[in-house]
């Protein structure tokens, strides 16, 4: 029984139900979607009928990383904007420069950021060894003139 509705009653003095849609209706309705989604003709009438299962929810998981594919290139095209946008404004002053593009794409997961940001330390680290080994040449140098 696809409804829950009753029929009027008949004859007989009881209640019989009567579906709105047989069971052929309901699969001939949703063929064309699991076709549209992947699934063989084959699969959807001749195989395990809870195959259907598996390939919604691969439809939902495709649908939901489009969708945020879609938001994460809405958030860079923004990004961008708003990097030249001191240029766009109508009272700009001469020699007004963009920001410059963003020089790594954004990070997802935690490892990403956390792999960011050892670079990140790593490269301050440099610059301040490389400052205090210029520092110590030039202290050096004083101590050899001596």
């Amino acid at each position: 029984m696809v409804s829950e509705l009753l029929s009027t009653t008949e004859g007989s003095g009881g209640t019989t139900t009567s579906p709105l849609y047989t069971y052929t209706d309901k699969f001939n309705e949703l063929f064309p979607y699991y076709l549209s989604i992947g699934m063989t003709e084959e699969q959807y009438w001749d195989k395990d009928c809870t195959l259907v299962i598996p390939y919604r929810k691969a439809d939902e998981l495709k649908n939901n990383r489009k969708n945020q594919e879609m938001w994460l290139q809405g958030a860079y095209i923004y990004d961008a904007l708003s990097r030249v946008s001191p240029l766009l404004h109508a009272f700009a002053k001469k020699g007004t420069k963009p920001m410059p593009y963003l020089s790594e794409p954004y990070t997802f997961d935690e490892k990403q950021t956390e792999l960011k940001e050892i670079e990140k330390d790593k490269t301050i680290f440099d610059k301040a060894k490389n400052l205090m080994e210029g520092f110590m040449v030039q202290n050096n140098k004083k101590f050899e003139r001596k």
